[in-house]
C-alpha cells in the first residue's frame, strides 16, 4: 500500500508533526531572545562547559526538556509505524518500553514554571511567554503520543482494555512527573541506576508522609493529562468525522 512508504500515517499526521516542529523552532527563538537580552551577562561564557553551567539564567534547560519532550512522541509514531508495516513483536514492545520511560518528560515541563520570577532586564511577561509555550508544547507531546499508542493498542486489544492500558500509562506518568521534579530522578536511571531507583521508590511507598505527597502530586498530573487527553480525542475524532476518512500520504 503506498501510504506504507510514507513515515507518517495520513496527512493528518504529517501536519501535526509539522506545526509542532515548527512550534519547537519557535520556542527556540525565544530562548535565543532572552539570551539576547541578557548578552552583557554572557561576556564571560567562552566554552560550552561555561554555557552548560550558565544554562539556569538563559534558561537554555527549557530547549533539553522540550528535546526530552520529543522523544516519547517520536518513540510512539515508530511504534504505530512499525505496527503497521507488520513488525516483529519484540520491536514493538521494545518501542512501548522507551515510550513508557520517557513519556513523564513531556508532561515535566509544567513543573519549570517554579523557575519563574522577575529576572531583570528581561520582562516577566517575556519569561511567562516563554514558560507557556514551552510547557503548553511539551503537554501537547505527550497528549499525541498517548494518542499514538492508543492506536496501537485498539488493534492489539478490546476498546475497553486498550481504555485501561491508557488510564495506567498516564497514572505512571503522573507519578513520573513526582519522581523527576521532587525526587531528581531521570528517564534513564532505569537503566542506569535501577537498584537505587527501585530503593527510593520502595522508600516512598512504605513512609506515610512521602506516600501522600507522591499521590497527591501524581493525582493532579494525572487529572491535568486526562482531561487534555479526553479534550484532543474528542478534536481528533470530530475532525475524522467532519473531513472523512484521513487521506493516506503519497
Amino acid at each position: 500500500m503506498e501510504f506504507l512508504k510514507s513515515p507518517f500515517r495520513n496527512e493528518q499526521q504529517f501536519r501535526l508533526f509539522a506545526m509542532l516542529a515548527l512550534a519547537s523552532f519557535f520556542c527556540g527563538l525565544l530562548v535565543a531572545g532572552r539570551a539576547y537580552i541578557i548578552r552583557h551577562d554572557l561576556t564571560h561564557v567562552n566554552t560550552l562547559k561555561d554555557l552548560y553551567w550558565f544554562r539556569a539564567p538563559t534558561f537554555f534547560f527549557l530547549l533539553w526538556n522540550l528535546f526530552l519532550a520529543w522523544v516519547p512522541y517520536l518513540a510512539a509514531l515508530k511504534v504505530e509505524r512499525l505496527q503497521r508495516l507488520g513488525s516483529s513483536r519484540f520491536l514493538l514492545w521494545l518501542g512501548l518500553v522507551v515510550w513508557l520511560a520517557f513519556l513523564p518528560n513531556a508532561p515535566y515541563i509544567i513543573t519549570d514554571f517554579i523557575h519563574l520570577r522577575h529576572r531583570p532586564p528581561v520582562p516577566f511577561w517575556y519569561d511567562l511567554f516563554l514558560f507557556f509555550t514551552t510547557a503548553s508544547l511539551g503537554l501537547i507531546l505527550g497528549l499525541l503520543s498517548l494518542y499514538e499508542i492508543h492506536l496501537v493498542l485498539k488493534r492489539w486489544f478490546s476498546k475497553t482494555f486498550a481504555q485501561l492500558l491508557i488510564l495506567s500509562a498516564i497514572g505512571l506518568c503522573g507519578f513520573g512527573v513526582w519522581l523527576g521534579r521532587f525526587q531528581r530522578w531521570n528517564s534513564w536511571d532505569i537503566v542506569t541506576r535501577p537498584d537505587a531507583l527501585l530503593l527510593d521508590i520502595a522508600n516512598t511507598l512504605t513512609t506515610r508522609h512521602a506516600l501522600v505527597h507522591a499521590v497527591g502530586i501524581s493525582a493532579l498530573l494525572s487529572g491535568i493529562l486526562l482531561m487534555g487527553y479526553g479534550l484532543l480525542t474528542v478534536m481528533l475524532d470530530d475532525s475524522k468525522t467532519y473531513s472523512g476518512k484521513p487521506r493516506p500520504m503519497k
